[in-house]
């Protein structure tokens, strides 16, 4: 009888997109007979766990990257480099033990540079095979490339030609060797017509403490408005409802749940995350873009697909709800499902080489 094979699959904290993208990755793993363990912390262990309450998790070491309240992103990134990199040690240290304790076979990282082993076959997944940055670009290339050689496998969750997601993020430089586009990848699903329930829903994430801003800014721009309005915070912890003014809103809702309440919106407002277009391009919705300030991926990211008049996008300093609106009927919108049999292939092949 051939041995069912033990996977780890690990996100990135990095607000809930990393996670939420690996949902339909454990759900391909789940139906061609994997265990599968989820290896994460807080928010994105709370999101995976509510989705698969019957998986085991360990909690594994974070890099502890911090966010600035103000300032460039990736100039903060360079300076605490040496941090983020000594994580990056801890965290591969950290893997070399769980792979013997818990007996794995193979580790899927979603964009974690330290879950590589030279014991077993792991795949490095991530959109960002280029980086984008107003300084050292060229050095962090290298260094992005230098990691992700690392694994057996890169996975990118797009397209290989137009149309795609990322624009140059995965197409500007080759990809890796290694490398596999597997679509894109959305734990949402189209539905039929839904009775419309809500004039806007402002989806709230990212890390702290832009998210905070971010909800203090939309919770009072909503509360102002003549609109029937919800918010979910993106607190994968629990489904705590509570309405305030006319703002209808939640902690955190499981996948099916959310997918019916953006269905039930005439206008989504969002981050520009990738994990998050994904989704707005699986179910073809309208969307209003406010990117993480000073997060260089998430700004281009919100140029790029407002260039293309699929989405509004404004900065977060110079938001306001009555002009996103207004701006926001130029633009189109944009559908670029994702391909299950894609997937489901990557995935068998992937397994063939831990039975080898």
């Amino acid at each position: 009888m051939k041995k069912q094979p033990k996977i780890l699959v690990s996100p990135l904290n990095w607000g809930l997109g990393h996670a939420s993208r690996c949902v339909p990755i454990i759900r391909e793993l789940l139906a061609q007979g994997a265990e599968v363990i989820i290896g994460a912390e807080e928010y994105p262990l709370g999101l995976l766990k509510a989705e698969f309450p019957q998986l085991k998790s360990v909690e594994l070491p974070g890099y502890n990257i911090t966010y600035p309240s103000g300032g460039n992103m990736a100039i903060h990134m360079l300076k605490i480099m040496p941090k983020i990199l000594s994580g990056i040690k801890d965290e591969n240290r950290f893997i070399q033990e769980l792979v013997e304790t818990e007996e794995l076979d193979g580790i899927i990282s979603d964009n974690r540079f330290g879950l590589y082993s030279d014991k077993i076959p792991t795949v490095f997944m991530t959109h960002q095979v280029m980086v984008k940055s107003p300084l050292g670009e060229s050095f962090i290339q290298k260094l992005n490339g230098r990691f992700m050689s690392k694994f057996s496998e890169v996975w990118i969750p797009d397209y290989e030609d137009e149309p795609n997601i990322s624009g140059d993020l995965a197409h500007k430089y080759k990809a890796p060797k290694n490398a596999n586009f597997i679509g894109p990848l959305s734990r949402l699903k189209p539905l039929a017509s839904q009775d419309k329930k809500f004039d806007v829903l402002a989806i709230i994430s990212g890390p702290e403490p832009q998210r905070t801003l971010f909800q203090h800014i939309m919770q009072t721009e909503l509360e102002l408005a003549n609109v029937k309005a919800a918010m979910v915070l993106g607190k994968a912890i629990s489904t705590h409802q509570y309405v305030d003014e006319n703002v209808t809103i939640f902690n955190h809702l499981p996948a099916d749940e959310l997918n019916q309440l953006i269905h039930q919106s005439e206008m989504v407002i969002s981050r520009s995350g990738y994990s998050t277009l994904m989704d707005l391009a699986q179910i073809n919705r309208k969307a209003i873009l406010v990117p993480t300030p000073g997060q260089t991926e998430q700004e281009y990211l919100a140029n790029w697909h407002a260039e293309q008049k699929h989405f509004f996008a404004v900065d977060q300093d110079r938001f306001d709800l009555d002009e996103a609106l207004e701006h926001s009927k130029k633009y189109t919108g944009f559908s670029l499902p994702s391909d299950p049999e894609l997937l489901s292939k990557t995935i068998s092949d992937w397994m063939d080489t831990i039975s080898k």
